[in-house]
């Protein structure tokens, strides 16, 4: 006589081994808080997730350049500023020595104090940001501020040197001379274009800035819709897996209760058999 016992015991015992391995798979997810643990889980999420996070890291830098570039406009801007003081001064003592009341030693006097702004011009001239001069003319560079490389911001800002500001027709700040009327006159002209190009170069470094707080702006949302992107994609439900590990524990305890009964029908069954033997 043979005897011939179903495979439902090991069938059973596969269906555990299963079962232990979706828990643990489920238990690595839970540790790590993501969906996509490795690449078998899902080799196109994980492609798309990874594109994602590079765009964002991208964008990331991206707004940290245009925060530097902004702080070299506002270094610029202020040491124009200063300029510009005292060229509105030195304009305010020309206009004080054109006046026919003024004595030599008055006018003097004025010159002297002239002088003194323009040593200040030129003291400011050699603002620096990070080891580089801003405001001697060959400040010309191209800036990256977005993720692309068309993504780039030209700042050039003129000199601003007192042997600059001016023109060859109406003198520069440096020709300064009041210590005639006539002097006096010619310094009214070169103050005026001087200031005029100042402002211009302020103006120049006002619209940079401008663009640059629209690009930051824009970038700050777009990195926050790509990291969202990317953590729908990458990211793991807590509560959805919670509630599918709870049912595959429950799944593997049925499955250990059914492999018990099983082993014990089969002993049931031989011990029957070997009683009637």
């Amino acid at each position: 006589m043979s005897l011939s016992i179903n495979n439902s015991g090991l069938y059973t015992t596969n269906q555990l081994r299963g079962s232990q391995t979706d828990i643990s798979l489920s238990l690595a997810r839970l540790a790590a808080g993501r969906r996509i643990t490795k690449a078998a889980d899902d080799a196109a999420g994980l492609n798309i997730a990874d594109n994602l996070n590079s765009e964002a890291r991208g964008l990331g830098q991206a707004m940290r350049n245009a925060n530097d570039t902004a702080a070299i406009i506002q270094v610029a801007d202020g040491a124009l500023g200063q300029s510009a003081d005292l060229i509105a001064n030195i304009r305010v003592k020309a206009l004080a020595a054109a006046n026919a009341s003024q004595s030599a030693g008055s006018r003097q006097a004025l010159q002297a104090d002239i002088s003194k702004s323009l040593a200040q011009i030129e003291t400011i001239s050699h603002t620096s940001y990070n080891g580089q001069q801003l405001l001697t003319g060959n400040f010309n560079k191209n800036f990256q501020i977005g993720n692309n490389p068309a993504d780039s911001l030209n700042i050039n800002i003129a000199s601003a040197a007192p042997n600059k500001l001016g023109s060859p027709e109406t003198g520069r700040l440096t020709d300064i001379n009041v210590t005639t009327a006539s002097g006096a006159q010619a310094a009214l002209s070169i103050t005026d274009e001087a200031q005029r190009q100042v402002n211009a170069s302020r103006a120049n470094l006002g619209a940079r800035q401008n663009q640059l707080t629209a690009a930051v702006k824009n970038m700050a949302a777009t990195e926050v819709n790509t990291m969202a992107s990317e953590s729908t994609i990458r990211d793991l439900d807590f509560a959805s897996e919670t509630m599918n590990l709870s049912q595959m524990n429950n799944l593997r305890k049925a499955r250990i209760f059914a492999a018990v009964q099983g082993n014990v029908s089969q002993k049931n069954v031989i011990n029957l058999l070997q009683k009637q033997l």
